[in-house]
């Protein structure tokens, strides 16, 4: 191998890495950047007005999973007792 057919060799090795970098670089405008982030609203930023409805929208979310568990939780007690209502039953000839 020539030295000039090393260093082709060499621009055609660089030559695909720099258009892979240029598409990495497409792809990386699509992310926020620091300043972004920095503009980007807190909960100290917001009105104390959306605060308290985020509060009581989430308290309604509380109230719904407690009634949700509840629920299962009496369903599973009462399947319970229907299974031994139907093993009482069946002992005693009623089914």
């Amino acid at each position: 191998m020539t030295v000039d057919g090393l260093a082709a060799m060499t621009e055609r090795a660089f030559s695909v890495v720099e258009k892979k970098i240029d598409g990495v670089r497409d792809d990386l405008k699509h992310f926020a950047t620091r300043e972004d982030l920095k503009r980007f609203a807190t909960k100290d930023d917001m009105k104390a007005s959306e605060v308290r409805i985020l509060q009581e929208v989430d308290k309604i979310a509380t109230v719904f999973d407690k009634v949700e568990k509840d629920h299962a939780a009496d369903k599973l007690l009462h399947d319970r007792h229907e299974k031994r209502l139907e093993k009482l039953e069946a002992k005693a000839g009623l089914k």
